[in-house]
């Protein structure tokens, strides 16, 4: 395998920093050697442009845009950083602060919503035909808070949305849904790839004349099509869910993609310290018929039941190697199917995980009297 790193700076698999030679070096197959204190989580790479008066080699910084090894006098530098954070840090899982990038409607790059939910517990739901054996509708109470993957947030009450494919094959009431948050990759917001239909009486589409970023709620973030499954899932601004051709080329990893990794790495920076997985059962079966493989029934031949179950596989293999990253930065992953196919985590019956996600918020109906006064019990 050959060098898995674009250009020279922070190198994550050799825990070193190359210069233009080294890069070069190890692309043609000598890799570099560790020298020195390990580099910086957030290092990124060597920048394109180098900013004036500057002294020292300045690198991209997941958190500070920039930064140097030194103190340089104008730009952060690893050696005074408050962030400083390196691979095998004890204590990585307090101090991590996610670099994924969430964007606004418009592109913006924002931090608001990260942590939001303060490191409580929500649920990640998907599509598989487990869910309907499932009480769902109570993702709609006080204090859960749920995120759907693909046309399942059509069906279930979640709180949240996220694809990864064009948004045209997602209900439009998703998109136009205030009370629910879309996050979506950030070359969706613009142009061709942000358009949205709706479903006609008589079964036919037509486009409407709002884009993605025309509609109430809506984030984006960054993605990328690479994976290995190791500390990299969280060291990028970009999210992973799979290896397209060159992702496979650059980790020797199998091709495939999945959105629902793209889910779990997005409740993971919204700050869900524990996370509940709902219809993923990880397997389909033609026998069940053309519309029972999915829980709102579309439809999958036995040829893409076995594309699909091909896909289930690899992905299982990537959680199971997955989990122990995860649980070291602190999250951790339930699955409340008890015949899921996923085998990366443990089972949690759904009631059990709706009090946990619930936490102290107390179930409806709530007495609002005398709440105005300022009497306390002594």
């Amino acid at each position: 395998m050959g060098c898995k790193c674009e250009q020279p700076g922070s190198c994550f698999w050799y825990q070193t920093v190359t210069d233009r030679e080294a890069y070069n070096a190890c692309v043609k197959g000598t890799p570099p050697s560790p020298n020195g204190k390990p580099p910086c989580v957030y290092l990124g790479k060597v920048l394109d442009r180098q900013p004036r008066r500057v002294s020292k080699t300045a690198y991209g910084c997941m958190l500070h845009e920039q930064c140097t090894l030194e103190p340089a006098g104008r730009i952060c530098n690893c050696q005074d950083c408050m962030d400083y954070t390196t691979r095998d840090d004890p204590k990585i899982g307090e101090r991590f602060i996610d670099p994924l990038r969430i964007t606004d409607r418009n592109g913006h790059d924002t931090t608001v919503l990260r942590n939001m939910l303060s490191g409580g517990a929500a649920f990640l739901v998907c599509g598989g035909p487990s869910l309907k054996e499932l009480e769902y509708t109570r993702l709609a109470e006080r204090g859960i808070f749920s995120m759907g993957v693909n046309n399942v947030a059509g069906y279930a009450p979640v709180s949240a949305f996220t694809c990864s494919d064009p948004p045209m094959k997602f209900h439009s009431g998703i998109f136009l849904d205030p009370k629910m948050m879309k996050f979506l990759p950030t070359p969706k917001l613009r142009g061709n790839r942000a358009s949205i239909r709706e479903k006609l009486p008589d079964g036919s589409f037509r486009y409407l004349d709002p884009k993605t970023c025309d509609c109430p709620n809506v984030w984006g973030y960054g993605r990328r099509s690479w994976l290995m499954p190791d500390e990299t899932w969280f060291y990028d601004k970009e999210a992973a869910w799979g290896n397209h051709n060159a992702g496979v080329k650059r980790t020797g990893q199998p091709k495939t993609v999945c959105t629902m990794l793209l889910g779990l790495r997005l409740l993971q920076y919204l700050g869900a310290k524990r996370i509940f997985l709902l219809g993923v059962d990880f397997h389909m079966d033609p026998k069940r018929g053309m519309y029972e493989n999915y829980s709102f029934g579309e439809a999958r031949d036995r040829s893409a039941c076995d594309s699909n179950n091909g896909q289930f596989v690899v992905v299982n293999q990537w959680l199971i190697q997955l989990r122990p990253v995860m649980e070291r930065f602190g999250f951790e992953v339930f699955n409340c199917n008890p015949n899921s196919h996923l085998r990366a985590f443990d089972y949690c019956p759904f009631d059990v995980a709706l009090e946990e996600c619930r936490g102290l918020v107390p179930e409806e109906p709530w007495d609002l009297r005398f709440w105005y006064s300022k009497k306390m019990k002594t």
